[in-house]
């Protein structure tokens, strides 16, 4: 590859041949899934993790009148059980579902608030490996909403023009993201998960590389989504404040297939693992970008944070933290999502 991408880091992979029947193109996925798989069968196991943790506020106004908290928990998906849900608090709370992607929160309302809040939660969640693909047919707003242009996942001339130069398979755009990025947050503005800065600055953390792949397989007509959740330890964690991972699907054939591309970088090994496979070692918190949770005042959200976002009489309260403990036991590999 040539020109001001031409340099990366590895060496891309040729174009695809463009006239690859669809169903053709999937089946070479699974082949290549199934052999990274092979390579690697202790990704194969699923683990059940017993969470504890709690969102606290600190700072609220002595003459607040009202708080509202919106909790991400763990997700119910085909690749994730949450088995149970459990809320400590004295103040209001229930279950709430968002539009367009479906995330559940934990929203919690608290009148007069005087002083720090504090509320403790309890999940435990069956995780299985995912080997790809997955059943998962769109419709058409579903479709829409995995294809459009938002303000970090850019569709701009840039990104139209580069994604047409990386090749047309899926594999090209996450090889040539693998190629192009560096897993570096020495350079202020990661984390954001913005297109233009990724192209830029070619560092970031996982927000960043996986909003250009979302945007190279968008400028492409496949629809793609943004997953934001925790990556766990084998030995399990106590007290652990903040952290985060996110990783992509794309979408194709009514099916979707995992990327991991950030790991990737972080672990040269397992590049042929992470495309179309993931480990269960991560809990998914909130799907998808520019996300309006309900009941919410102020503008939209980036995504939706694995901790909690907050308002204080209407506007965005800045002093949310989390602290997090999990205990993991693993179980056995036929559970993998296959």
């Amino acid at each position: 590859m040539t020109g001001r991408y031409g340099t990366g880091k590895r060496m891309m992979r040729g174009g695809r041949a463009a006239f690859l029947v669809l169903g053709v193109a999937l089946a070479a996925v699974a082949v290549v899934a199934s052999r990274a798989v092979a390579a690697d069968e202790g990704a194969l196991e699923a683990r059940v993790f017993d969470l504890d943790w709690t969102i606290a506020l600190d700072g609220i106004p002595a003459d607040a009148k009202n708080a509202v908290v919106w909790i991400a928990v763990p997700q119910q998906l085909a690749e994730q059980d949450r088995l149970e849900l459990a809320v400590d608090t004295e103040h209001e709370w229930k279950l709430v579902r968002e539009t367009p992607f479906g995330n559940e929160l934990v929203q919690v309302t608290v009148a007069n608030p005087a002083g720090p809040l504090a509320i403790d939660l309890k999940a435990r969640v069956h995780r299985r490996p995912v080997t790809a693909p997955i059943p998962a047919p769109l419709d058409s707003r579903t479709r829409a909403l995995y294809l459009r242009e938002e303000s970090l996942v850019t569709l701009s001339d840039r990104v139209r023009a580069l994604a047409d130069s990386v090749g047309g398979g899926h594999r090209d755009r996450y090889d040539f993201v693998l190629g192009l990025m560096d897993y570096d947050k020495s350079v202020p503005g990661y984390g954001f998960g913005d297109t233009e800065r990724a192209c830029d600055v070619r560092k970031g953390n996982c927000t960043d590389f996986h909003s250009l792949f979302l945007s190279l397989s968008r400028a492409k007509s496949v629809p793609a989504l943004f997953e934001m959740g925790y990556p766990t330890k084998l030995a399990g964690e106590t007290d652990v404040t903040g952290g985060y991972h996110c990783w992509a699907w794309f979408f194709e054939d009514g099916a979707r297939l995992p990327v991991d591309i950030s790991e990737a970088d972080k672990n040269p090994a397992k590049t042929d693992f992470f495309y179309g496979n993931l480990d269960a070692d991560r809990i998914t918190f909130s799907r998808g970008r520019e996300v309006t949770l309900p009941g919410m005042r102020g503008a939209p959200l980036n995504y939706v944070p694995s901790g909690a976002y907050a308002e204080v009489d209407g506007a965005p309260f800045e002093g949310v933290t989390r602290s997090l403990s999990y205990r993991v036991e693993s179980v056995p590999t036929e559970t993998a999502l296959r």
